[in-house]
């Protein structure tokens, strides 16, 4: 049997904050790099301006994968548009890949805040390639897979699982407990989950009390705890388990 050497992979956290931008952190974003490639998993709407606090060229990105089509989510990729075609005169092709709908919605908050620029065409290719929890997504090498979560408002949310070279990393996107946790952070070299509330029970997100509970049940080599609210940061430097922050790289 031959033995694979895993590559090193750079987790950055572009964005570990909640919808309302709690302790000034920025929307949802990890960046993930290895080799020439460059992969996101989500793009909140204030994460243009976390690729320049992080030094990461938004025209060299390869692909951004969507957890669910809520604007701390999704929300950053028209600005990533805009600034592909104006800023950076791009013209690398990007794929971007979430649940069914991205495209339009990219595509109507677009034109609703720069009218007739899409129309003017970008300069360069934007596909798009719907998650499906039945089936994996290969790309530049890697092995995208996702599982449904739950965060209501009647719209699809997936936890997603990046696999390279060895190497796993596990996101649980914006969801309630579920018993599909433990499955998708399965034996990954990181996991990085959603903890909006220390204690207080919130439809759609977890709270840092449920997650200490289980936290055991995650064969994970590291949890760090991210998406984080008003509750759970007043208590930070009271904490057990590891919270991300804006500007966080990770090596695996």
């Amino acid at each position: 049997m031959t033995n694979v050497t895993p590559i090193e992979l750079i987790v950055t956290c572009v964005g570990s904050g909640d919808a309302f931008h709690s302790g000034g952190r920025l929307h949802s974003c990890y960046h993930l790099t290895w080799g020439e490639a460059q992969f996101l998993l989500d793009c909140g709407a204030s994460s243009p301006a976390g690729f320049m606090r992080c030094g990461i060229h938004a025209d060299q990105l390869d692909v951004v994968i969507v957890s669910h089509l809520h604007g701390d989510h999704f929300g950053g990729i028209p600005y990533l548009l805009l600034a592909g075609k104006y800023l950076h005169r791009r013209t690398r092709p990007l794929l971007c890949i979430g649940p069914e709908g991205l495209q339009q919605r990219v595509e109507q908050v677009f034109n609703a805040l720069y009218p007739g620029v899409l129309a003017d065409g970008l300069g360069f290719a934007v596909t798009y390639r719907v998650l499906d929890s039945a089936a994996a997504v290969a790309v530049q090498g890697a092995r995208i897979s996702c599982v449904p979560v739950v965060h209501g408002g009647g719209a699809q949310a997936f936890g997603i699982r990046v696999e390279i070279g060895g190497r796993s990393v596990s996101y649980s996107g914006d969801t309630e407990w579920t018993e599909q946790l433990p499955l998708l952070a399965q034996g990954s070299d990181l996991f990085v989950c959603e903890c909006f509330s220390y204690d207080q029970p919130t439809p759609g997100h977890l709270d840092y009390v449920t997650l200490l509970r289980e936290k055991e049940r995650f064969s994970t080599q590291r949890l760090v705890l991210s998406h984080l609210g008003p509750q759970l940061l007043e208590r930070a430097d009271q904490l057990e388990l590891e919270l991300l922050y804006d500007g966080a790289r990770l090596w695996l």
